[in-house]
């Protein structure tokens, strides 16, 4: 008799305690992505996103979405507008957008942005970024796009 209480103790109380947390959210591979010029954008103009799981203070995971654009024309010469953003979305369901920053060294200007408020069990299956205008919040011309398929 005292083995078998032995036993259930050492069952209820010990081996529960070995496990894992079952509510953490499946893992998604690390993805990164080339983001291609559109037409009428010059060839050299490229982007890369690069998405993937996080966990913040208190065990908040988030999926994080960050962007870096090299080559983009000025953002005026597509008319009244000053920056670029991104529009990063799953068809019919829900979207993202944050702007895009600039940093500009020797004449050239690279675009960087990030998010880390997606739902770590989303993932976005298209990315574009697209001029703005930042005061009048009006959106200009998609410059860079890709349709993520494996993410």
């Amino acid at each position: 008799m005292r083995k078998f209480l032995f036993s259930l103790i050492f069952v209820l109380v010990i081996l529960p305690s070995q496990t894992h947390s079952e509510n953490k959210v499946e893992e998604f591979p690390p993805c990164l992505a080339i983001l291609e010029p559109t037409k009428n954008i010059p060839k050299n103009a490229r982007g890369v996103a690069l998405i993937y799981n996080i966990e913040r203070k208190f065990n908040d995971e988030r999926t994080s979405l960050s962007v870096h654009a090299l080559h983009l024309p000025k953002p005026s010469s597509f008319g009244d507008y000053d920056g670029y953003e991104v529009l990063a979305y799953i068809p019919k369901e829900i979207s993202w957008i944050f702007s895009l920053s600039p940093l500009t060294k020797y004449g050239e200007t690279t675009w960087t942005g990030n998010l880390d408020e997606v739902s770590p069990v989303m993932r976005p299956t298209r990315i574009k970024v697209r001029a703005v205008n930042t005061t009048t919040k009006k959106t200009g011309p998609i410059v860079l796009e890709k349709i993520l398929k494996y993410c």
